[in-house]
């Protein structure tokens, strides 16, 4: 296995547009790293590179100490999984994890062996004789990963492998391929546009936007500690609420006024507000922070809001609701057992340390 690291790596396609802008990166050996943002931020740009299937424009790419700027894909020593599969459709299961064997040479024995356990593992042993057109999008993903395998890379590139995949299918093999990361004991990097995906599998998680790199974190620090209003609204499901707002001071307390509503800021949070006492903030909670008033044992006129009902969704284990607070709009993830119908107006209790506040201009988190 093998760490990668990206030094000042750019990439600028014909006609001036950037892709990628001067990302520096080191993926651990043996760490499963996911890179996640939406269509067109440079993710899967980045990964090609990494595989040398795109030229960088500028930078440098190692892979296990070497660099490969200059080293074709087939000498780079990665193993890549393609959304659409890429299984040649007139060859069995057994030839298509095997191709890239034979054209190494390898024994037909080793062949045998390296095929045989990696179909095994992934649970498709009995299928080997198969052609793809025969094999549902679950078993034709499990093919492509176990190609991969049989290479025994340095570095596994995954470049939205699960999209073509209906929901239920996508949860189990979210699961299959981070029990396989566990076994496999190997360097993965995976692209995916689905932050539930990137939450649930990387070790480390990079958000991307415009060819810039957000934040890198780990999945509960970008959860919790978002570095900007962008990670804080792309991270999460439903995402975070918004509200523009200011902070003001009355009665030796500061509250955050934000049109038809105004809460308490708690002392804790104040003391990192600094010079943004009387100042355009946006305010920011997530709707497992807000809940309904009459499940709540304590609550105060201080974190207490009212919201009319303008949708309501049940979710089975929860249910979400649309609320309106006049020009500002609030998503609520509450108990299965509220009684909230839709024109209700009801009161909404806020976990005020749990809120955060963003800067107006920059949109850079303040706390």
């Amino acid at each position: 296995m093998a760490k990668v690291t990206l030094k000042d790596v750019s990439k600028v396609f014909p006609g001036g547009v950037q892709a990628v802008n001067s990302v520096e990166l080191e993926v651990e050996d043996k760490e499963f790293l996911v890179l996640v943002g939406p269509s067109g931020c440079g993710k899967s740009t980045t990964l090609r590179m990494v595989a040398g299937l795109e030229e960088i424009t500028e930078g440098e790419i190692y892979i296990g100490g070497t660099l490969v700027n200059d080293i074709p894909p087939k000498d780079r020593d990665i193993a890549m999984v393609f959304q659409n599969y890429a299984l040649y459709p007139h060859m069995s299961v057994y030839n298509n994890m095997a191709f890239g064997l034979k054209l190494r040479k390898f024994a037909r024995a080793e062949i045998d062996r390296r095929v045989n356990e990696a179909s095994s593992m992934l649970g498709i042993r009995d299928l080997l004789h198969r052609k793809p057109k025969e094999l549902s999008g679950g078993q034709r993903q499990r093919v492509a990963v176990g190609r991969a395998i049989v290479r025994k890379p340095k570095v596994f590139l995954f470049d939205e492998p699960l999209s073509n995949l209906d929901a239920k299918l996508r949860v189990q093999m979210r699961a299959e391929l981070s029990k396989l990361h566990t076994r496999l004991q190997s360097t993965m990097i995976y692209v995916t546009h689905d932050q539930t995906e990137a939450m649930t599998m990387g070790d480390r998680i990079i958000v991307m936007k415009d060819g810039f790199i957000q934040q890198i974190a780990d999945p509960l620090n970008l959860y919790e500690k978002p570095s900007n209003r962008f990670v804080a609204g792309f991270i999460g499901s439903p995402p975070m609420n918004f509200v523009d707002g200011k902070l003001a001071k009355k009665d030796g307390r500061v509250y955050f006024q934000g049109g038809r509503f105004e809460v308490g800021v708690v002392d804790d949070i104040v003391q990192k507000l600094g010079d943004y006492i009387d100042q355009e903030v946006i305010f920011g909670i997530r709707p497992e922070d807000i809940y309904d008033r009459l499940f709540v044992g304590q609550s105060s006129p201080d974190n207490t809001v009212k919201a009319t009902v303008e949708v309501v969704e049940p979710m089975g284990s929860e249910i979400f609701l649309y609320l309106s607070t006049g020009a500002n709009t609030l998503t609520a993830r509450v108990d299965v057992h509220t009684q909230a119908s839709v024109g209700q107006e009801l009161e909404f209790v806020f976990d005020m340390a749990k809120i955060h506040f963003f800067d107006k201009d920059s949109e850079e988190t303040i706390v």
